[in-house]
């Protein structure tokens, strides 16, 4: 579970922020998202790591490419993230994609086609 401190850490950390705004809408895999943010792979898989783990992102499937690599695609889970300050403490919204939206959003892929 997050705590105050990790989800402001997180939104205090600019690669960590852009990848989160980068898989709002996109499916993208590490290299395809280090690539965007031209900024090193392993920097981009520790971020990955870390946004998983605070359940931000998640792994939504695994490509078998030509040369026999696995590549993960990655996709956000957060709708919207408020941050409050008052009375001397800091507190946080996290709201989070439910699973209705992202029917409604396939169906709407398919409907746009």
């Amino acid at each position: 579970m997050e705590t105050d401190d990790d989800i402001i850490s997180v939104l205090a950390d600019r690669y960590s922020r852009e990848i989160i705004i980068l898989l709002t809408n996109n499916e993208l895999t590490a290299q395809q998202i280090a690539t965007k943010l031209g900024i090193p792979l392993s920097t981009t898989y520790r971020k990955i790591k870390f946004l998983e783990f605070m359940q931000l992102i998640k792994k939504t499937k695994v490509v078998r490419t030509l040369e026999g690599l696995d590549e993960s695609y990655y996709k956000g889970l957060v709708s919207e993230i408020e941050i409050r300050f008052k009375d001397g403490k800091i507190s946080y919204k996290l709201e989070r994609f439910k699973m209705e939206d992202k029917i409604i959003r396939l169906w709407q892929k398919f409907t746009e086609k």
